[in-house]
This record gives C-alpha cells, structure tokens and sequence, in this order.
C-alpha cells in the first residue's frame, strides 16, 4: 500500500483536476467542452490511485475506464464503486469529443458535472476514508509559510473569524511572492521581477506635506505614487504567469500587508468587501483558492540561483 501522505497528495492533486474541470464546464459554448476530457482525467487518476491504494493487481495490459468497477469490486463492497452506468455515459461523451470532435450540450455538461461530483463524494470515503470536502488542496503548495499561514487561515474561516483569516491569506500571498523572487536573485543582488523602488512609505504624511499649506502638490504625490504602484504590482502579476483578472478580486477583498527587513508582517489596512460591503466566507475560500492556484502555477517553472538567494 501506499504512504499515507503520498495518497492524500495524490487525491488533493485529483481534487484540483476536478475544480479545474468545473471551471471549464461553466465557460460558454464551445468552451466548456473541455470539461469532459478534464472530469474523465480526474475520475481516472482517482480509479488508478484507488487500486494503488488497495494493493489491487491490474492485471495484463493496461486497463480501460470502464474496467476499474470490476478490478475494484474484488475487494469494495458489493456495488462499488458507484456511479458505473453515468460513468458509461461521461466516456461515451469523452470517446466522442476526442475522436469525432461531437461536442455535447450545454446542459450534458451540467449533467456531467453533477455526475462527476456525486463519484468523488460517494467514493471517496468508501475507499479512502475521508470525505471529498475534507481533500486540502493546501497539500499541493511547497512554500512552507505560505502553507502554515494558509492552514491558520481555514482554522480562522472555521471560527467565523472573517477578517482575521483573511490577514493570515494576504500574509501567505507576500510570502509567495518573497520566496519565488528572493530564490532567484543574481550575483549582484538583483531580482528579475523588480520593476521598481517601494514607495510605501513615500506619500505626502510621510514626506512631510503640509495639505493646508500645499494641498494640490500633495495630491499630485500621491496620485504619482499610487499610479506607479499600481503598474508595477500589475507588471509584477502579468511577468509571474498568474491571472490578473482573480488577483484583483483578492486585493479587494483582502488587507495590505507590510513586511519588515525581519521578516515581521504588520496589517495596515483593511478592506471590507463582497457581499453588502461585509467579507463572507465565499470571499475567504475564493481568496484561499487563489493563493493555492498562485502557488501551483509559479511551481509549474520554478528554480533556484544557486548561492545567491537570501
């Protein structure tokens, strides 16, 4: 059998297959096609891992879809695992997408999705003793401050502790961004991301500007310092591969954040949104969701300047 840490990564990857694939069903036509290729995926690497997980020979050759009900039956209970009939329809589509170019209905798609979400809930717990809901995609994030903080965060939501868990999921996303960047600094100390000095600390309070006495060269300062900001955070986003449409959503929706020299997170500012102006839980979770998708698309192409990272 397999390590227990190895499967629960496994099934947290196969989780983050499945909420790629409900995202895709849920774009218009054509497009959400593709969430038929991406559900069969997800159900198929679920079926592999349950035989794995099992110890459960394969026997010769590689098996079909459908054969897995009949490979795992020998040591699951007797009519599992479920959903075989609907699974014969979602092949069936699949076979015909990927070989006849048939693209199905909007509400197939629908269907499919349903489909695809009774599987995972049904046998998710029958063969791996776990709920579906309870599969953390945090398991796929290597960085591990923005992994314990994240994890800080589900507590907090848990609790009801809104705007606490949102500070914790800001805080993670800097160290995201900190840990990328400082890994890939050069001989000379320069990053390949830097486009620009912080200028936090660079308004008219902190310059010093009297507004009674110079009020409109204090706002020209300050509309300067929050354009250049803006476009440096936007180049920095855009150069990182990550999408800026979702980025923006979460830095509504979340505090900024101050890092020290130390390495010591300070809390600034606060920005209640989403629903009536109040954060919700929905809020949170898209936030968290965020930072995790933000993780896995920088491990996709990540490396390391040897000797030189800080």
């Amino acid at each position: 059998m397999l390590n227990e840490r190895v499967v629960i990564r496994r099934l947290a990857f196969i989780k983050y297959l499945y909420k790629v694939a409900v995202k895709q069903s849920q774009r218009p036509e054509p497009l959400c096609s593709a969430s038929i290729l991406t559900f069969h995926d997800a159900i198929e690497l679920f079926l592999q891992l349950a035989c794995e997980h099992l110890d459960i020979g394969k026997g010769k050759g590689e098996p079909t879809f459908l054969d897995y009900w009949d490979i795992l039956a020998s040591k699951l209970p007797a009519g599992c695992p479920t959903q075989k009939e609907s699974m014969k329809r979602l092949n069936k589509a699949r076979v015909g997408l990927k070989h006849h170019g048939i693209l199905p209905s909007k509400s197939d798609i629908e269907a499919f999705r349903a489909i695809a979400t009774n599987f995972f809930e049904e046998n998710t717990p029958l063969i791996f003793g776990i709920k579906f809901s309870e599969i953390s995609l945090l398991e796929l994030v290597q960085c591990e401050e923005t992994k314990r903080n994240l994890k800080e965060a589900v507590q907090l939501l848990e609790q009801h502790k809104i705007e606490e868990s949102l500070g914790k999921v800001a805080i993670a996303f800097d160290q995201l961004m900190y840990d990328y960047e400082r890994r890939k600094i050069d001989q000379f100390g320069l990053s390949p991301f830097f486009f620009g000095e912080d200028l936090t600390f660079l308004d008219s309070f902190f310059i010093g500007i009297n507004r009674s006495e110079a009020g409109k060269l204090a706002d020209f300062i300050d509309k300067v310092k929050e354009s250049v900001e803006a476009i440096r955070n936007a180049v920095k986003i855009l150069s990182l591969g990550i999408d800026y449409r979702r980025y923006i959503k979460f830095k509504l929706l979340t505090p900024n954040v101050y890092r020290t020299l130390g390495g010591t997170y300070y809390i600034f500012e606060k920005r209640p949104c989403g629903s009536r102006e109040i954060p919700t839980v929905e809020d949170v979770q898209f936030c968290i969701d965020f930072v995790i998708e933000s993780s896995i698309t920088l491990q996709e192409f990540d490396y390391s300047v040897e000797g030189y990272s800080q």
